[in-house]
């Protein structure tokens, strides 16, 4: 019987398939015990927007607005998921964007 092993001949494809899965799922158990903040399905889609295969972003709010999302609702994303500890945010220098951070399993404060 052929062995099941992704670790080898795993192509993007997948790795991206598996990152969506594990941000979905990040989330979802955020909500699932969450007491102060639910995060609404659009976190999920922007955080896979930013993150689709590494742990650092550092694209502008107009960027992320031309991939779909409200320029305000991002900015307050954002925040909700700093605050939930899935992204931590370093100031861009001069008219460079900010630097994101992305957290899985979420930081815990």
């Amino acid at each position: 019987m052929p062995s099941l092993d992704r670790g080898l001949g795993q192509n993007r494809g997948d790795r991206a398939l598996s990152r969506r899965t594990e941000i979905a799922a990040a989330i979802a158990a955020h909500n699932d015990t969450a007491t102060d903040v639910l995060l609404p399905p659009a976190a999920a889609r922007l955080l896979i927007a930013m993150f689709p295969r590494r742990e650092v972003c550092q694209r502008s709010l107009d960027d992320l607005a031309r991939a779909g999302f409200d320029r305000r609702g991002v900015v307050r994303l954002l925040h909700a998921l700093i605050e939930a500890g899935f992204l931590s945010k370093q100031p861009g220098q001069g008219r460079a964007p900010n630097i994101y951070r992305l957290h899985l399993p979420p930081v815990r404060r």
